[in-house]
């Protein structure tokens, strides 16, 4: 049994084709009368459904093959940017037009994209109003579409391997022919049965849409309570496709979610456009109860950042469970041993006490000395915690300080450990401040790419400040004194303010963290090439390149298959296989040779892509395919695609609040970036000011 060749290219232009909706659903979109949402042609039971109107200048931007490939993975198609060429050529094969051209004629007065549910749109349904210039007749003789017989009502018609187009008044509806209860045939019915109901007309999505301002330019609904599938099905040997899917849906727990989703078993979004910003409103009916009270201090503290923050996030934590978590830590850890040794346990939980739990991260940049020359700007982290009693925090932190040092020196010294300095007083903008410099401990090669690294705080109005460099201790001190801008005008974009209400606040400075990005991909071009090679980092993830995916087999040399033993909880292959399943081969294929567990390793370590590994597997004598996600991480890949997103996005404000009786409600207003000029130049030096009377 094997997959054929026509069934592999027709899975292909299906996804092809939906990823193509599924980047027109973020393109720039224009306002269209809610009578005309094209929610109203589709049925009122399905799990996800995406509605904007216009696709036009975002376009370009979204077809860039970094953008299409992220994309892509979100949807759950592995995906590479060698894979973007083929990805135009089959939509090309299909409707005979390039993607812009496509979106540009197809989604001209509104697209939709239908799905069964989050994680279940494999059978996904794109539904869209061509300009008006345009006639149905000239597109189905354009794209030499087949009409399906016994179809009369509406009049449907075959494409390029099974993918289905039919008319609808003004309507076209795109989907896979195959599957006889798939969403293209549910959405077929609905046109001919006067007595269906629309998602316009479903009471949990119009409770959610009257909580967001009206008029919306474009709509995502999800109900995240439905099941995802474990499961891709399968397709039988032979040239004629399945005529029906194998898989059956399995519920699988939701992980605990953030704002407005938490607790939610339907979510709702709602796009506004004013300018170049893009503004978005979350709801859901998650319950607002039990959700903490907030004082909003942690929020404010984002305002009071510098301008060139790059990333920041405000929020609550409890720190209460803190010294249970180092208790646990290994008996050989050199914290716990320091605060065991120095009998300083008591101080972890003066330090916890004297808390409010307001918490805020911040991310700027930094130029450490001791680098190779020509380095750019380096990453620079800082905790920013509130406090109820600040001389009580900053007494504790020293002495926790001190034992940490203490038993570093009795314990890895002796063992051969570089030297370190004690805590050091200093001044960082006319605030005292402690330094403890970890910079001896670096290897030569580490230092040469970081330079410094050190634990510095101090504290300021109430607010304890830990940098990892000195320098961002003092870039966050001026800005909070009021000497340098801070991101008090990049908060003001947001639609939601920085009230006491609010949960989580979060900056993301996307442009400028492109902009650095860039600099980062020239200076490693020439300085680390080997970087640029996948394999490279392959062989350096945990496991190297035979991951382990979480399974005992025995073989069953017999019937030339693997049986499954046992599944490990936590492991990639956990809650996609189980105990009882048969591993019959691995991509489209079957085993080959006579020995299985050496031809299963070999595939896994130079299986297509990295982040995911395909298995065929026996259940209950149907085989089907199973996509396992593995653990994978390629900073290079990482950094091009923040490079990517950071050229269509200048900056991103998040904020989240417990806006009314209804439930939570999340706003985030995307900048979109209007110039390739860089917001910041960061190619010349950050300004750093020397820190005074260290001692």
């Amino acid at each position: 049994m094997s997959f054929s060749s026509q069934t592999c290219v027709h899975i292909g232009h299906r996804s092809a084709l939906l990823l193509t909706a599924a980047a027109a659903l973020l393109a720039w979109p224009e306002v269209l009368p809610a009578q005309d949402s094209l929610a109203r042609a589709v049925p009122a039971d399905v799990g996800l459904y995406a509605e904007v109107h216009g696709a036009t200048d975002l376009l370009a931007t979204l077809t860039e093959p970094q953008i299409w490939s992220t994309l892509a993975e979100l949807a759950g198609q592995p995906a590479g940017v060698e894979d973007a060429a083929e990805w135009r050529r089959r939509i090309q094969q299909t409707v005979k037009m390039q993607p812009d051209e496509a979106i540009r004629v197809l989604f001209a007065r509104g697209v939709a994209f239908v799905g069964e549910g989050p994680g279940r749109a494999q059978d996904a349904v794109v539904l869209c109003r061509p300009a008006s210039d345009v006639s149905t007749a000239s597109l189905l003789k354009r794209w030499g579409a087949q009409r399906v017989p016994g179809l009369r009502r509406p009049k449907t018609y075959r494409l390029y391997r099974n993918i289905g187009v039919a008319e609808h008044k003004e309507l076209l509806l795109f989907g896979d022919l195959l599957p006889p209860r798939g969403m293209f045939r549910r959405m077929q019915k609905l046109t001919t049965d006067p007595r269906g109901k629309a998602l316009a007309d479903d009471p949990v999505y119009r409770g959610l849409i009257a909580r967001v301002p009206p008029q919306a330019d474009g709509i995502l609904f999800a109900r995240l309570g439905q099941a995802a599938p474990i499961l891709v099905p399968a397709v039988p040997t032979g040239s004629q496709p399945a005529t029906q899917s194998t898989t059956q849906p399995q519920r699988r727990a939701l992980p605990e979610l953030p704002g407005p989703l938490r607790n939610a078993e339907n979510v709702l979004l709602a796009l506004h456009r004013e300018g170049s910003l893009l503004h978005f409103t979350a709801v859901s009916d998650g319950r607002a109860e039990g959700v903490a009270a907030r004082n909003g201090a942690a929020a404010r503290v984002v305002e009071t950042l510098p301008e060139r923050t790059l990333l920041a996030w405000a929020g609550r934590v409890d720190f209460s469970h803190l010294p249970d978590v180092v208790a646990q830590l290994p008996e050989r850890n050199v914290l716990r041993l320091a605060l065991n040794l120095q009998e300083h346990a008591d101080a972890l939980d003066r330090f916890v006490q004297a808390l409010d739990g307001n918490v805020a991260v911040a991310l700027g940049l930094v130029r450490p000395g001791g680098r190779a020359a020509g380095a750019p700007p380096l990453p620079a982290a800082a905790l920013l915690l509130g406090t109820r009693d600040a001389a009580t925090v900053g007494s504790e932190l020293r002495t926790v300080a001190d034992a940490f040092f203490a038993g570093y020196t009795l314990f890895a010294l002796p063992r051969g450990g570089p030297p370190m300095q004690s805590v050091q007083e200093t001044r960082v903008a006319d605030v005292p401040a402690l330094l403890l410099d970890f910079s001896p401990l670096l290897k030569a090669s580490a230092k040469e790419a970081i330079g410094q690294v050190h634990l510095c705080w101090a504290v300021h109005e109430n607010t304890l400040i830990i940098a990892s460099h000195l320098d961002w201790l003092r870039q966050i001190l001026a800005a909070r004194k009021g000497d340098v801008q801070n991101l008090s005008n990049v908060a003001r974009l947001s639609r939601g303010k920085l009230t006491p209400a609010v949960g989580n606040a979060l900056v993301a400075q996307s442009g400028p963290i492109s902009d650095v990005g860039n600099l980062w991909l020239e200076y490693l071009r020439t300085a680390k090439p080997e970087l640029f090679d996948e394999s490279w980092w392959r062989q350096r993830q945990p496991g190297g390149a035979d991951v382990q995916i979480g399974i005992i087999v025995a073989v069953d040399a017999p019937n030339r298959r693997l049986r499954i033993t046992q599944v490990s909880e936590n492991q990639p292959a956990d809650g996609h296989l189980r105990v009882g399943d048969f591993i019959v081969g691995f991509g489209n294929r079957r085993f080959a040779g006579d020995d299985l567990l050496s031809e299963i390793r070999t595939a896994i370590r130079q299986r297509p892509h990295a982040r995911w590994l395909d298995l065929l597997i026996q259940r209950h004598g149907v085989t089907r395919r199973v996509r396992l996600p593995l653990p994978f991480v390629d900073p290079i890949e990482a950094l091009r695609r923040l490079i990517a997103i950071g050229q269509i996005a200048q900056r991103c404000i998040y904020v989240d609040e417990r806006s009314d009786a209804a439930g939570l409600r999340g706003f985030l207003t995307i900048e979109l970036r209007t110039s390739e000029k860089p917001l910041f130049e960061f190619s010349e030096p950050v300004p750093i000011g020397a820190p005074e009377d260290v001692r």
